[in-house]
């Protein structure tokens, strides 16, 4: 609440900012699983800087990011692997600078 009262009206405030990372994110860190095509599978903290005198944005800043390790080497029945492994495997460029088969 604070942060958005410190920057309340600035246009490309920080909810301006963080809306635009946090798909990138999301693909990191959502898979689907037997319940929901695109369950949060991750824990984040962002770290935002606020210069008060000026009330404007210095910077954010992903401090932690926690994924559910079990899900990278292996998904149980119906379920996947993090989207951003299919997002890059669907790319033929990727595929080809990352070497992922066929």
């Amino acid at each position: 609440y604070y942060t958005s009262e410190m920057l309340a009206g600035q246009a490309g405030g920080i909810e301006d900012v963080l809306m635009e990372i946090n798909p990138i994110l999301e693909a990191f860190g959502n898979a689907k699983t037997v319940r929901n095509n695109n369950s949060s599978r991750f824990g984040k903290w962002i770290e935002v800087n606020i210069d008060p005198a000026s009330r404007s944005l210095e910077g954010v800043q992903v401090v932690d990011y926690l994924l559910e390790v079990t899900r990278i080497t292996g998904q149980g029945v119906g379920e996947r692997n993090y989207h951003i492994f299919y997002q890059l495997a669907a790319d033929d460029a990727m595929r080809v600078e990352f070497k992922l088969g066929d």
